[in-house]
């Protein structure tokens, strides 16, 4: 894991990257956002992500290694503008496939519902939606604010990721060796990076636009609302129907077109990733593994073991050993290394 910090006084420019070998750590792929994160490869994920901060724009670059699910909503006052760099897999947003290079817009509250087949690289820029009419001519669609307030996808031709990448990797370099910005500069790089992810080929008529979601997505959605209601128990797929009032065969179809899986599978790898995030907070010193199974409705722990192991790659003891391992909040920094950004900061490297 590599860190570096500007001074305090210029601590809105700042990058981080990190390693990471849990789920845990893409809960947070961007600033102060917060998504669930279901993994459906089997092994031991990894993975790096860097996050940084201009002023009062965030953004990041990552990768993982194994398939898995992502959902929620990244910010409830901020617009997201994430592209795909990458996927060894299909992958699919709102049920709609995805190819590298495509660029979605997440409005301030929307829902993101994304689903990567295998591998796969993300990059992605969260600024107020006020800093994107300027980046085009008076006339144009996109120079009205009203403009980014709708869900969309646009689909770019070419190699179109590379600007991106090699832009936030200049950035990232920069900021990690703690070079302080005037204004200007620091005006002229946030329009650079926002101009990356929204360069002239990604605001051709051919954009789609993605405001309304599709029913499969809502099935899935109200199955998912109803486990979490309910705690993560075992569910019966008959249960679900009778609950949301569709056919075994609707449920099933939903499920394959959301997240590439039958609702028995995706349900089970849905409640064994909870137990996971679960045990990577908890302390193995007052929580043990059987209460976390339980809570979340695994009762046979000879099984779950088995479910646990063959998904993660690791027993559920091991993955609570590891937790030893790990930083506890709040504490002071190494010898030598600069206070983090002040908690209250857009891009809040956590």
């Amino acid at each position: 894991m590599g860190r570096a910090w500007t001074t305090q006084d210029d601590a809105r420019f700042l990058a981080r990257s990190e390693r990471f070998e849990s789920i845990e750590e893409l809960k947070n792929p961007i600033s102060n956002s917060e998504v669930d994160i279901v993994q459906l490869g089997r092994g031991r994920i990894s993975g790096e992500i860097m996050r940084g901060q201009i002023d009062d724009i965030a953004f990041s670059r990552g990768h993982f290694s194994l398939p898995l699910r992502a959902t929620g909503v990244f910010s409830r006052d901020k617009l997201v503008i994430a592209t795909l760099l990458s996927c060894s897999g299909a992958s699919r947003n709102l049920a709609e496939p995805v190819s590298p290079g495509d660029v979605l817009i997440h409005p301030a509250g929307s829902e993101h519902d994304r689903l990567y087949e295998g591998p796969a690289a993300f990059a992605g820029v969260m600024c107020d939606p006020a800093e994107l009419p300027a980046l085009f001519a008076p006339g144009q669609q996109p120079s009205d604010l009203a403009f980014w307030a709708t869900r969309r996808h646009f689909r770019r031709k070419g190699s179109p990721t590379s600007p991106v990448v090699a832009l936030l990797s200049l950035l990232a370099g920069r900021l990690q060796h703690g070079q302080s910005w005037s204004e200007g500069a620091a005006a002229y790089w946030k329009r650079a990076v926002l101009e990356a992810f929204l360069d002239p080929a990604a605001v051709e008529p051919i954009a789609d636009s993605e405001s309304v979601v599709p029913s499969s997505v809502r099935i899935v959605r109200e199955v998912e609302r109803y486990l979490e209601a309910n705690g993560g128990r075992a569910i019966h797929v008959t249960e679900f129907c009778e609950k949301i009032k569709v056919r075994r065969r609707t449920l099933y179809r939903a499920f394959d077109e959301v997240v590439g899986t039958g609702p028995i599978d995706f349900l089970r790898a849905k409640r064994l990733s909870m137990v996971h995030l679960r045990l990577r907070q908890a302390s193995s010193a007052e929580t043990g593994v059987a209460d976390i199974a339980t809570e979340f409705g695994f009762l046979e722990l000879g099984r779950f073991a088995q479910q646990y192991r063959a998904l993660f790659g690791e027993h559920p003891r091991e993955t609570l050993r590891r937790n030893k391992a790990r930083p506890a909040s709040g504490s002071r920094p190494a010898p030598g290394e600069r206070n983090p950004a002040r908690p209250n900061d857009l891009a809040r490297i956590a």
